[in-house]
């Protein structure tokens, strides 16, 4: 029998209600407790938020990580722990946490802290994150320009997200039409996994070296390397903010080790989509 993969959900994914389903579970309720003595009100817009409130990164991220988490920890109460996991972009730092690399609490701070940097951000260079399917990697990274568009998250073989500038929307737009590919608009709020972010990854870097981080108890798949985490935990961490998202090298390498289930822990299926589909 193979082994199983949890796949932690990013930003995107967020819904009302999310978590509602598993609040009730006893260490589901205990980290509920606890990011409520952290950052107050933010189970409540988890459970009770508008899609507008959520689709905020400030608010994003601290209620993804907490819906992430819940969901990971209902789900190895229903199959057991898994052999391996991923986070896709902010699912990373509850998958971490999950591994046990940060406790709940400090893993909670370091997703406040990346939302209040990104939330910034995104006032500073304004842009978004546009899904083009239809296309190979190669030549969506042709219709990129490097100053205005980079592709940010390789998501399949015919499907490649790239951040852009808000200036630059239409255009780019336009020329995935011309090229034979569909645009797709994202639900977040800024351009992000791209070189814009790199005063943000240094500051989040040294925020995170504060932080005291373990040996994980079952392997934890990098975003930037598609390899399980090794080394400087920190560094990898927070470059990822402003590196590419290389999920498709991920599952090929998950499989490669023997995966053969792959189990989305977050609201919704959009990771476990995008594995069947390959």
């Amino acid at each position: 029998m193979g082994e199983i993969a949890f796949l932690f959900a990013g930003q995107g994914a967020q819904v009302p209600g999310m978590a509602a389903d598993v609040k009730d579970l006893p260490r589901v309720q205990r980290l509920f407790s606890l990011a409520e003595d952290i950052r107050p009100g933010t189970v409540e817009k988890m459970l009770c938020g508008t899609q507008e409130e959520l689709n905020r990164t400030l608010l994003t991220q601290p209620t993804m990580f907490l819906a992430d988490l819940a969901y990971a920890y209902a789900k190895e109460e229903e199959r057991g722990a898994p052999a391996c996991a991923c986070g896709f972009s902010v699912g990373e730092v509850p998958a971490l946490c999950f591994a046990g690399v940060l406790s709940e609490a400090d893993a909670f701070r370091a997703i406040v802290r990346r939302a209040e940097l990104m939330d910034a951000y995104t006032a500073r260079i304004p842009g978004c994150m546009i899904a083009v399917i239809g296309l190979t990697a190669d030549a969506v990274e042709g219709l990129c320009d490097g100053e205005n568009t980079h592709p940010a998250n390789y998501n399949g073989s015919k499907q490649t997200v790239v951040a852009c500038k808000q200036a630059a929307e239409a255009e780019f737009t336009a020329k995935v039409k011309a090229a034979g590919g569909r645009a797709m608009k994202l639900r977040v709020s800024g351009m992000f996994h791209c070189p814009e972010l790199e005063p943000e990854a240094q500051e989040y870097e040294r925020f995170l070296r504060a932080l005291p981080m373990h040996a994980p108890r079952l392997d934890v798949y990098a975003n930037r390397t598609a390899q399980p985490y090794a080394g400087d935990f920190a560094q990898l961490l927070a470059r990822q903010m402003c590196s590419p998202v290389r999920f498709t090298e991920t599952i090929a390498a998950m499989r490669a080790r023997g995966v053969e289930e792959f189990i989305e822990v977050g609201p919704g299926k959009v990771l476990t989509g995008l594995v069947q589909r390959g």
